[in-house]
């Protein structure tokens, strides 16, 4: 495999169908866990031992319909140290898969033999993909994304020795689960610090891969004639920017046979095509990642199981250096197009006429800019004293102006911002497609189309009374 790691200027089967502890009391063993816990959102109603290290744990949760399982790979020794906590690894199926499949089909239990890490592979629907499903703009169940990140996530660190923190977290899957891991990360950087992409579904811009998934799901992110904006406020090549400060790797086949008898497979071709474009919107906006491009190849476990023996001592390297540090960022930029979103401490809350994407760029601790229109209300994180009053300098659409804060009893700051009038049309809609509204930035973080959709900036310095 080409395992260059690249350095810039600027997988879906869907053919057919560490070294690393810390002392953390008090101690979690397997058993802790037996018992049935129920917690906001996520009650665990079964638990099997499958092997020494192996468990498989029932689920309900009020984010999905009926039962969801997760299996669960402990690291040797993890009952015998009960001082010890250990990083986590979240290890996503593909598409027409499930919880059981990489221990059944990708060898994981093997491969994780020598990773000291506790690695989580949870079910994800057979093809049902990683995210809150729009269901025609009624929301509601599934929601996958809520489950994995604002309840599964929670209770694994609540119930096992895990180190909680962005360094020790990593996660890695195949396929449609290779748009999870990546999606995830993207939506989500301080909660993952490294990913492992094999043959992922990363670039929904692809034509055939899309039609097979509105062909599939048609409620899922709607259809992209209308709904473009939707599918790509979850689509890793639209968040590219959001993933600066997360260690990437990318593996992707080319779906031509490597041995005899093998045909061309074109749906790993379809992923190459998908990867090609993920790799070179990164290498766009200068932002480093790993990049495996390893050739002959199909889109089936052997190259699966290959990719993720690869990756693993590279994931164990990243937890020696980054498992007991915080490793949050200076200095970052995060797009969404959600109405309300958080990244690193920080929360922006929307109010606009239309769905449309919006950023979040943090220069330095006391400055920082928002790109968007409509208004913004900004929280900081912990960065004042309590009580203390503090200038805030606002440059936007109308000029500068000064006004003031004060810290609340964490330090935080709430800053309310008005960015100019807002788009009439929903972003990549044939309404804005058609229509003429201004010129937007060239620098927005995020892609745009032509002059159909404005977005202003405001940019913001904090500095003390």
């Amino acid at each position: 495999m080409n395992g260059r790691r690249v350095r810039i200027p600027a997988a879906l089967a869907l053919s057919a169908v560490m070294v690393f502890g810390c002392s953390h009391p008090p101690a979690k063993t397997a058993e802790a866990v037996a018992a049935a816990h129920t917690e906001p959102g996520i009650a665990l109603v079964n638990q099997k031992k499958l092997s020494p290290r192996l468990s498989e744990l029932t689920f309900t949760s009020s984010a999905l319909d009926g039962t969801t399982k997760v299996r669960v790979l402990l690291p040797h020794g993890y009952d015998a140290e009960k001082g010890r906590s250990y990083p986590v690894l979240y290890l996503y199926h593909g598409g027409g898969q499930s919880a059981s499949s990489w221990t059944q089909d990708g060898a994981a239990e093997k491969i994780t033999a020598g990773l000291p890490a506790i690695v989580v592979m949870p079910d994800a629907g057979s093809t049902e993909w990683y995210a809150d499903w729009w269901n025609n703009g009624h929301r509601g169940r599934p929601m996958w994304e809520t489950f994995h990140i604002n309840r599964l996530l929670p209770w694994v660190d609540e119930h096992y020795r895990t180190i909680p923190e962005r360094g020790a977290r990593a996660a890695a899957g195949l396929s449609m689960g290779g748009f999870g891991t990546v999606s995830y990360a993207a939506r989500h950087p301080d909660l993952f610090g490294a990913v492992g992409s094999f043959s992922g579904d990363v670039d929904h811009q692809n034509v055939q891969m899309r039609t097979i998934i509105e062909q599939l799901h048609p409620s899922l992110w709607g259809p992209w004639a209308t709904q473009e904006v939707r599918w790509r406020g979850d689509n890793p090549w639209d968040l590219a920017a959001n993933l600066a400060h997360t260690d990437m790797s990318l593996y992707t086949g080319n779906g031509q046979p490597r041995h005899d008898g093998e045909a061309v497979d074109a749906t790993e071709q379809r992923i190459r095509q998908e990867n090609v474009s993920f790799h070179e919107r990164l290498r766009d906006l200068g932002i480093r990642h790993r990049w495996h491009d390893y050739g002959p190849g199909s889109h089936t476990w052997p190259y699966w199981q290959a990719d993720l023996r690869d990756w693993i001592p590279h994931l164990k390297a990243y937890f020696a250096r980054h498992a007991q540090h915080r490793a949050t960022p200076r200095s970052f930029t995060f797009s969404s197009i959600r109405p309300q979103y958080s990244a690193y401490g920080w929360t922006v809350r929307m109010r606009r006429d239309v769905t449309e994407f919006s950023a979040l760029e943090v220069a330095r601790e006391r400055r920082f800019t928002v790109v968007g229109n409509g208004s913004a209300t900004v929280l900081t994180p912990s960065l004042a004293r309590p009580g203390r009053r503090y200038h805030v300098t606002v440059r936007d659409h109308a000029g500068a102006s000064v006004r003031s804060a004060t810290a609340d009893a964490q330090g935080r700051l709430t800053i309310p911002l008005a960015l100019g009038p807002g788009n009439p049309h929903q972003q990549y809609s044939p309404q804005a497609d058609t229509s003429s509204t201004g010129p937007s930035p060239d620098n927005a973080p995020f892609h745009t189309r032509g002059n159909s959709s404005r977005f202003n900036r405001a940019e913001v310095t904090i500095t003390p009374r």
